[in-house]
């Protein structure tokens, strides 16, 4: 099992709108890590919540939900490949 841990190191406003957000997530399993970060700007800027009140968790949802196509998160199945990847990588001495 794949297990992802979000950062959101950034966000961008106009007025009390989050438009933008920068982010890192590392994918851990087992003993592979694999690690990106990157920025995401919101095309669905209607202000749920109060910028006040917006946790992190609330803008990883935000990015989760707009980078899903088909229930795929595009984001997280790369670095689940990228992890699948390492996984199965016959490592050789030389």
């Amino acid at each position: 099992m794949i297990n992802y841990l979000w950062k959101i190191l950034e966000i961008s406003t106009n007025g009390e709108l989050i438009t933008h957000a920068k982010y890192y997530i590392v994918a851990n399993n087992e003993d592979i890590n694999v690690e990106t970060e990157g920025n995401w700007w919101f095309s669905d800027k209607i202000l749920n919540i109060p910028l006040s009140d917006v946790k992190e968790e609330d803008i990883v949802s935000w990015i989760e939900n707009e980078t899903t196509i088909n229930g795929v998160c595009h984001i997280t199945n790369n670095l689940e490949n990228q992890v699948n990847s390492l996984k199965n990588n016959k490592k050789t001495q030389l």
